[in-house]
């Protein structure tokens, strides 16, 4: 005779059932084997101390060239994202495709030399090259629906 518990099927409930040693219970003739539920073991996550980066084939490749010698600022969409200075000419970003509002002015914020949008990931242009300075405004290669001015 044999007795099943209750969330283990009947069939297993046999004496002569092979089944780990620590999973059979024997008093006075009667054999019960104990069944826990399969636990699926996920495998380990690996945490990465920085965010992982997006591939580069999404993102837009943005390149600032800062001509001259003047002090400048960039902004997009409002927010600084770079300022020229005497070594610091040059400045890459990696931006998602899509609108973004473009302004380049000088050290005062009020001295604008160029404002506009940028229309990125349009085609299948993954690069775009912005050159500035304060006499030559603005000049920007890529895609030529790339920059929009006011």
């Amino acid at each position: 005779m044999a007795i099943a518990l209750p969330w283990a099927p009947i069939a297993q409930a046999q004496e002569g059932t092979t089944a780990e040693p620590d999973r059979i219970i024997r008093s006075n003739r009667r054999v019960i084997i104990r069944q826990s539920p399969n636990i699926f073991r996920q495998p380990s996550i690996i945490i990465l101390p920085y965010p992982r980066p997006e591939p580069e084939s999404e993102q837009v490749r943005i390149e600032f060239d800062a001509r001259g010698d003047e002090w400048g600022a960039v902004y997009l969409n409002n927010r600084l994202v770079y300022r020229p200075h005497n070594f610091d000419r040059q400045e890459t970003l990696y931006l998602p495709p899509g609108g973004y509002r473009l302004e380049i002015t000088g050290v005062v914020r009020s001295d604008v030399w160029a404002s506009g949008y940028l229309d990125l990931g349009r085609d299948s242009s993954r690069l775009v090259v912005i050159r500035f300075s304060k006499t030559d405004g603005i000049a920007v290669s890529g895609s030529p629906y790339v920059w929009i001015p006011d």
